[in-house]
């Protein structure tokens, strides 16, 4: 009479020479089998060992030191995606906005540094991340003949953190960014209203500089656009051009406005 005991091990004996039937039965199986539990299609020393988020942390930021922004970009998402509750994980979705950015690729350091921000609300290093975001934008920053949206979202960004974050190392770097912005926008109403002057569109040319002056006194385009104002009296006063020529009872008589009461 077979005691209980016997009949344990000999029944987890049939178990498992049945479980190893079945997995010697099919390469192709074993392969899939192993792979599934060691990420390697055969047992042996060389099968991939799943590597520490300390370590991994380590050589993703060792890659950034070296300039291999690419390669330090693949092992923070790698990081970020294989272990999201660790204490790794919200420097390497900051990192990973790093990443993107030192590669000159703006709108996914925007996206990983925007992702941050909401996961981390409350971070020590989110002033940091805005200003990123800011300089996203501001990177991407046209000459005066160009589109300025890219100029308009960074004064954006940049004053968002200074509102919000006022004693933040960053404020300050904030306000020098959007006096260059600023500045920008002005050389392009400056530039929009040397083209219409040129062309003898005078009513949209003081549009272009007035707007200038009131919007933008201290730039450095001020006195350029004071100069064909002047210019543009001169002419009314020799009878080149008529009055008329100035469209829209706003501007009138521009020059009743001084630069004084121009100042915000």
């Amino acid at each position: 009479m077979i005691k209980t005991a016997d009949f344990h091990r000999i029944l987890m004996g049939t178990i498992l020479s049945l479980f190893l039937l079945a997995c010697l039965s099919g390469c192709a199986n074993t392969r899939n089998l192993w792979a599934r539990i060691w990420g390697s299609e055969t047992p042996g020393s060389d099968y991939a060992v799943i590597e520490a988020d300390s370590e991994l942390a380590a050589r993703a930021q060792e890659r950034l030191s070296a300039d291999d922004y690419a390669g330090a970009a693949e092992l923070f998402q790698q990081l970020k995606d294989q272990y999201p509750q660790s204490p790794y994980a919200a420097m390497a979705e900051l990192r990973l906005g790093d990443s993107y950015y030192l590669n000159s690729k703006y709108e996914e350091a925007y996206g990983a540094y925007d992702s941050f921000i909401s996961r981390h609300p409350l971070h020590e290093n989110v002033p940091y991340a805005i200003y990123q975001k800011g300089m996203c934008w501001y990177q991407r920053m046209n000459g005066i003949d160009r589109d300025q949206t890219p100029t308009v979202s960074a004064i954006t960004e940049f004053t968002f953190l200074v509102e919000v974050y006022p004693d933040s190392p960053y404020a300050n770097m904030a306000h020098a960014r959007v006096a260059e912005a600023r500045n920008s926008l002005a050389g392009h109403e400056y530039y929009v209203g040397e083209y219409y002057f040129k062309r003898k569109d005078y009513a949209a040319a003081m549009r272009r500089f007035m707007g200038l002056i009131k919007a933008y006194p201290d730039s450095g385009y001020h006195p350029r656009a004071y100069t064909y104002i002047a210019q543009y009296r001169e002419m009314l006063d020799s009878g080149e051009i008529e009055e008329g020529n100035l469209r829209g009872s706003e501007y009138d008589n521009p020059f009743s406005v001084t630069e004084s009461s121009m100042r915000y």
